[in-house]
């Protein structure tokens, strides 16, 4: 018999999913015809006695994936070695941590990987829907063959964008660009706007008849 637990995380992407030990894996239907799947193989702990809401997590749980899927497609794969889920009814700023990092992985129509995002830590801000991650974040376009380095990202997943208004930067075959009052771009970072840009780009001139 496989012990579960449920746990409920609002918004879009984190909504009603149950953390299972060992390798289970649950499928549960969302909203707007997405399905939701997370697999949770080693520890989970409930905390019951909760003195401060906004500092003692409801929820443990370690080495996580969480599968977002639309029409049968999975669409975006996020795995982190743990979660901490501080969603109560007296909490000021209900949220889910991911204290030690995360990598999400995006998927194209054609179930091709297109982009990746690595951060040393995020939160998922329920109230908002808004993920914030921080601390050496790093996304990958792997199609477009570019990348970008910050400390701060806003992930809107719920409207396929993300922005920061902190400095960053842009590496392309064509050279490194800096945004030094951060960007936005969608989620798979393939189109983006920089604001306050400079940097070094490699120009090919035409060719001499």
């Amino acid at each position: 018999m496989v012990h579960q637990t449920q746990v409920r995380l609002a918004g879009k992407l984190l909504n009603y999913m149950k953390l299972l030990t060992k390798t289970a894996v649950q499928v549960i239907p969302l909203i707007m015809g997405m399905t939701f799947m997370l697999s949770c193989r080693t520890k989970i702990e409930k905390i019951d006695k909760i003195d401060n809401p906004d500092t003692i997590p409801t929820q443990l749980a370690t080495d996580i994936s969480i599968m977002v899927s639309d029409s049968g497609y999975v669409r975006i794969n996020i795995v982190s070695p743990e979660l901490r889920d501080f969603e109560v009814p007296d909490s000021l700023d209900p949220k889910t941590e991911f204290p030690k990092g995360l990598v999400a992985t995006f998927y194209n129509h054609d179930n091709q990987i297109e982009s990746t995002l690595v951060a040393g830590y995020a939160i998922y801000h329920i109230n908002t829907q808004l993920f914030e991650a921080t601390k050496d974040v790093v996304i990958k376009n792997l199609i477009e063959n570019q990348e970008l380095h910050t400390q701060l990202l806003w992930w809107d997943q719920a409207n396929e964008k993300i922005w920061s208004d902190q400095p960053i930067t842009i590496i392309t075959p064509e050279g490194i660009t800096h945004g030094n009052s951060g960007f936005q771009s969608d989620q798979s970072f393939s189109k983006y706007d920089i604001f306050n840009s400079s940097g070094q780009m490699t120009v090919t001139e035409p060719a001499k008849h």
